[in-house]
């Protein structure tokens, strides 16, 4: 092999891994809801990683229960919403930076929004002190059925706020899905499940990625000597 078709391949093999490395987010925290099986407002441990989930009411006789999820048996279901009200998670970011927030969520006729509402009736917000929350998007939340058996890709929500920086390496980030419509009436339910909180790896990741590809191939050309 000569020298230049070796640098071709050193590079190639550098580029391959770096963008593996910054395309595969790295799972700050994940609630399934399969092991904390939720019936009440909180705090619930994610099933992946460390935090805590809550939800808040204005309204009392609120009902908290666990029916099917997106494609899995256990969510975190509601109902007696009003505006304003939220479910929340809570994680740290320390040494994580390209926050990522994805999660399921569907809701009844009765839930936040008249049944043939078009317009967001949820919206996330995130904080980095769980008291000042800044908009980050609205959305509409639709009516479905979900199954245990299948996973239903039109109640997915994801939100990339890699551009903001406020909430790279924090102690504690704060995401809320808050009602902003109100229901047709208490019974109106909202349930989420899989909801993630992840991050793009370390820089120090990739760099250890390439450098091990760069040894395998120094290694391998000298065997080829």
């Amino acid at each position: 092999m000569t020298r230049r078709q070796f640098a071709g391949l050193l590079c190639a093999a550098a580029v391959a891994v770096l963008s593996a490395a910054n395309l595969r987010a790295a799972t700050i925290a994940s609630w399934t809801f399969e092991t904390s099986i939720p019936t009440t407002a909180g705090p619930l441990a994610p099933e992946v990683g460390s935090g805590s989930g809550t939800a808040f009411h204005a309204t009392a006789g609120v009902t908290y229960s666990n029916p099917n999820g997106n494609g899995s048996a256990e969510s975190w279901n509601s109902n007696t919403w009003s505006v304003g009200d939220y479910y929340q998670f809570q994680a740290s970011t320390l040494g994580q930076n390209g926050i990522t927030f994805s999660w399921d969520q569907t809701r009844s006729s009765a839930g936040p929004g008249a049944a043939n509402v078009t317009s967001p009736n949820f919206r996330l917000q995130y904080s980095t002190d769980g008291t000042t929350f800044t908009d980050v998007t609205d959305y509409l939340v639709p009516i479905i059925t979900w199954a245990s058996a299948v996973s239903d890709p039109t109640t997915k929500f994801s939100q990339n706020l890699s551009g903001v920086t406020a909430l790279n390496n924090q102690a504690n980030v704060y995401f809320r899905l808050a009602d902003i419509l109100a229901p047709q009436n208490t019974g109106g339910q909202s349930r989420v499940d899989n909801v993630t909180i992840s991050a793009v790896p370390e820089p120090a990741v990739a760099t250890l990625a390439i450098m091990a590809a760069v040894i395998g191939l120094t290694g391998w050309r000298r065997r080829r000597s």
